[in-house]
């Protein structure tokens, strides 16, 4: 074990530079600290002193990019935070991120050579770390995650080898019950330019800490680009309820290092039965967490609550987007022609409110705060504009099947969840 030398290179490089100096892992979890130099702050006092610098910083650092730096950059300072400017090198072993190299640099004198000295420390950190077989060199890890990715995959040869290798992993546990949670990370800031690799780092993050699950399951868990997939396996079915929990603490991570840039979402997919069903309780997964935010209030939505949306969130929106519009030529003839109706969106309102409630009178007035008449005379003066017959059963179905995709369609027609 290599553990000894990397905490010699870590005294000798701060010993020569006079600054404080610490490695990091990729989640920005305190590694290897020098000695103070008398430029220690807060947060390395707390890092030092609890092995941990606190969600705040993890997600301010994130933040910074530094995930996808190929070279050395600064982290600026943060007095909010406690937290004085950095000099940041990212440690890669063939391209693969094991750690982060920081020397605290307050007021910006760190010359060019010194600059350099800390590179080379960086070269050297990499080959130290590697040897030390940092997880994310583990070769067996990397290829469970990539079987579960293969899992959903649409091509059945890719699904088959995913299920021989991650059979003869799991052994017995690849015919339990199971359910999956998809979380998506977008980053809010990426009209601005963003943070690049920062979704994925946070869904490590999240991933990689104390995860609060029963002790009887299993994860088997991925990360691939902004989304990350969870498997839980247990002898008996996990339960939605319990599974939904699970979500709900992943998303409470990844916004605790999100420094408000981040927004996550998770989907939780119907119950399965051995990893055979692996690909439809994935798939159930990631509907549901295309749902959140947009058709489903919330950022965790389960698949057994999107109703109708189950059907139409899979629909290949994109090619049914019109050139004139969102997706016009793709809506039921009836809905256009409540459309062509609707000046002010009143008409389209109050027939999704009657269709909502089954096509009652009173519950649907109720909805919309009017009263029993004001919907009457609305839905007549719908029915005399448009020649739709709102008693007619297949006039119901298209103009309910055809708004809820106008809604998917249009974003800007999208109700507020």
């Amino acid at each position: 074990m290599s553990t000894g030398a990397v905490q010699d290179l870590v005294d000798t490089l701060a010993a020569g530079l006079r600054r404080s100096v610490v490695v990091d892992d990729p989640q920005v979890r305190l590694l290897h600290a020098s000695r103070h130099y008398g430029d220690e702050d807060d947060v390395r006092r707390r890092a030092v002193l609890q092995r941990d610098a606190g969600p705040e910083i993890v997600g301010y650092v994130l933040a910074q990019g530094v995930a996808s730096w190929s070279r050395p950059g600064t982290i600026p300072a943060a007095e909010e935070l406690g937290l004085r400017a950095r000099l940041c090198v990212p440690v890669r072993w063939r391209g693969t991120l094991l750690g982060l190299l920081m020397v605290v640099d307050a007021d910006g004198t760190l010359r060019p050579d010194e600059v350099a000295r800390i590179a080379a420390g960086a070269d050297e950190l990499a080959a130290l770390l590697a040897e030390d077989r940092r997880p994310e060199l583990d070769p067996a890890a990397q290829d469970d995650a990539e079987a579960l990715e293969d899992l959903a995959a649409d091509q059945p040869s890719v699904r088959r080898s995913a299920l021989r290798h991650l059979g003869a992993r799991l052994g017995p546990r690849a015919e339990l019950p199971l359910r999956a949670v998809v979380l998506v990370c977008r980053d809010e800031a990426a009209a601005e330019g963003g943070s690049p690799g920062h979704p994925a780092a946070a869904l490590r993050y999240a991933l990689s800490g104390e995860v609060v699950a029963p002790p009887a399951w299993g994860l088997l868990t991925s990360v691939r680009d902004d989304r990350a997939t969870v498997l839980v396996t247990a002898r008996t079915d996990p339960g939605e309820d319990a599974v939904a929990g699970l979500a709900e603490r992943l998303v409470a991570r990844v916004d605790a290092v999100g420094a408000g840039r981040l927004r996550c979402v998770a989907g939780v997919g119907g119950a399965g039965h051995g990893l055979e069903q692996a690909r439809a309780v994935i798939g159930q997964a990631r509907t549901a967490a295309s749902a959140a935010g947009r058709v489903r209030p919330g950022p965790v939505v389960r698949w057994s609550g999107l109703g109708e949306y189950a059907v139409l969130l899979r629909l290949p929106l994109d090619r049914l987007a019109g050139p004139d519009g969102p997706g016009v030529d793709a809506l039921p003839d009836e809905v256009s022609r409540l459309l062509a109706h609707d000046r002010d969106g009143t008409a389209v309102t109050t027939v999704l409110a009657f269709l909502d409630h089954a096509g009652s009178a009173p519950a649907a007035a109720d909805a919309l705060h009017v009263h029993r008449t004001t919907l009457y005379y609305r839905l007549e003066r719908i029915r005399e504009a448009t020649g739709l017959d709102l008693d007619d059963g297949r006039t119901r179905l298209a103009l309910h099947a055809g708004l809820r995709l106008r809604e998917l369609l249009d974003p800007a027609g999208l109700r507020q969840v």
